[in-house]
């Protein structure tokens, strides 16, 4: 259950105790009128399973479960050997950067001691729910680190929020304090200008599937200053990224610990953007060892370079579910759990896993051997097997979703090398598109007259076959427009112009510009 996400609680695995116990018709002291084992079973059973620990869970998405499956992890690795290959395999090489939110008030708190009975215990923050900020954190395989780069919530960017920071930081200003295609670039840039790759030289920049990293001018930056720009498979970087494995879990824990300790040093102070750059920099010392960075490439696979890396547990999930991304037919076979036929201890018939099979199998072979040896009557046995007529499979059934008829398809996100020349020339088709979209748009906005006018109708119109046009006295484009600019062409060099900068009404029936005025 718990492989399969859906774990027990102590309260699930007492109510089953209970019922496997009526079920199988065995004497218990268990409470009859809550229908739960007590707490003293419950020590017990994890005393006589030590193997068996109370841990807790990571909250974990549907599309991360059903996208985290073996087809699409084989076609990741295969990809990704593809692009590596490219730099020889060069640890040095091999860079993953990714972005995460911090706030003035810590995400979460640790444990204090407190007086007994205590019905509530406080700890002071700077404020309820805090201000957030953005950091971007990069590294390679080989422990190197990039300076991090701080996006705040603000129009304006201030020198003085970078004060204390790690040395080499950059910062940003942006309305809602999030990454945006404009910072990413501007990111790039101040990325190559660190690691200095060339054409020659090129390096991989690992990165998630964010519409920022994959706009048009990104991967024609990349592809121009010798950076390979790799996309990771969608809703699988809690496995597959470095940083989320191995980094920003200690750098959060670090980060938070420091926002207590500023606290306790700066009695009646609440901490801002501008004390965020000194704590961050203690923080970001502390975890950005070449120890996280290493562990983290290897804990993924990555470098050294090895497929194997997940073990098939951790796909079980996925196939509880029918959204499986498969290639062809054969991958979804090969993905399917073989099913055989045995027999229960009542000697029915039913279907189960050859896996399973094979495991039960060995079980018997085993424990009939020991049975021999330590000379126990195989009748004694076979009287004792109705004790176990119902097992806990037959009360939780394991889940398993629906078959349905029709699946709905949806988009799929790429993964892999982005700024190939194919993937730029589709870009480029695409943003072609959307200026022709924009540009009729706009069309239309400037081709209505006041509705108040009760003069004939005034046609101004673009046509199509125009990519965009300028006007003749301004050079501002006209899918820049904003509603109410109305525009006015010649009729005799057939060019554009704002009325505005023409200084004539929009409703004037023939226009000549000034370039055409003899």
């Amino acid at each position: 259950m718990e492989e399969r996400l859906f774990g027990m609680t102590t309260i699930d695995v007492r109510k089953l105790a209970f019922d496997l116990a009526v079920a199988n018709g065995l004497i218990h002291n268990f409470n009859m009128e809550k229908k739960i084992a007590g707490p003293d079973w419950l020590k017990g059973f994890r005393r006589r399973n030590p193997d068996i620990s109370l841990r807790m869970p990571e909250s974990t998405s549907a599309a991360r479960a059903m996208a985290f499956n073996k087809p699409q992890i084989q076609k990741y690795f295969d990809l990704l050997e593809t692009a590596i290959d490219q730099i020889m395999y060069d640890p040095t090489k091999i860079y993953n950067m990714d972005e995460s939110g911090f706030s003035t008030v810590p995400s979460k708190n640790t444990r204090v001691f407190a007086s007994k009975g205590r019905k509530q215990v406080g700890i002071l923050t700077s404020a309820e729910r805090g201000k957030h900020f953005t950091a971007i954190c990069a590294m390679n395989a080989a422990g190197n680190y990039i300076p991090p780069c701080f996006i705040f919530p603000r129009k304006y960017m201030k020198n003085e929020l970078l004060d204390g920071a790690p040395y080499g930081s950059v910062g940003f200003a942006q309305e809602h304090g999030w990454i945006t295609s404009e910072i990413f670039l501007q990111w790039l840039k101040f990325f190559v200008k660190t690691v200095k790759p060339t054409t020659k030289e090129k390096i991989v920049l690992l990165v998630d599937g964010h519409s920022n990293h994959k706009t048009l001018e990104a991967q024609r930056y990349t592809k121009d200053n010798g950076v390979i720009l790799f996309c990771f498979p969608p809703h699988c970087t809690h496995r597959v990224q470095p940083l989320d494995v191995s980094f920003f879990g200690p750098l959060t824990t670090y980060y938070n610990e420091e926002l207590q300790k500023w606290l306790k040093q700066n009695n009646g102070r609440v901490i801002t953007h501008f004390q965020v750059g000194r704590l961050f920099k203690n923080a970001f010392l502390k975890a950005a060892t070449m120890q996280n960075a290493a562990n983290g490439f290897s804990k993924t696979g990555i470098f050294p370079f090895n497929k194997d890396v997940f073990p098939d547990h951790l796909f079980i999930p996925s196939e509880i579910t029918d959204n499986i991304n498969l290639e062809s037919e054969q991958e979804g076979e090969s993905s399917k759990t073989k099913t055989g036929l045995t027999t229960d201890l009542n000697g029915n018939v039913v279907q189960t896993a050859v896996h399973d099979t094979y495991i039960q199998i060995e079980a018997e072979d085993a424990k009939t051997s020991a049975d021999e040896e330590n000379g126990i009557d195989k009748n004694v046995i076979s009287k004792n097997q109705k004790y176990f007529s119902i097992k806990p499979s037959d009360i939780v059934p394991l889940p398993q979703a629906e078959k349905k008829s029709t699946i709905r398809k949806r988009k799929k996100g790429t993964f892999g090398i982005l700024n190939t020349s194919p993937e730029i020339e589709v870009l480029k088709k695409k943003a072609a598109q959307k200026t022709a979209r924009e540009f009729r748009k706009a069309a239309k906005i400037c081709s209505k007259l006041d509705e108040s006018s009760g003069d004939e109708e005034q046609i101004v119109n673009v046509h199509n076959d125009d990519d965009d046009a300028y006007c003749i006295y301004c050079n501002s484009l006209f899918k820049e427009s904003k509603p109410g600019e109305y525009w006015i062409r010649c009729t005799t060099c057939r060019k554009w112009a704002h009325c505005l900068c023409a200084d004539v009404s929009p409703k004037v029936k023939v226009f000549v510009c000034d370039i055409c005025i003899p």
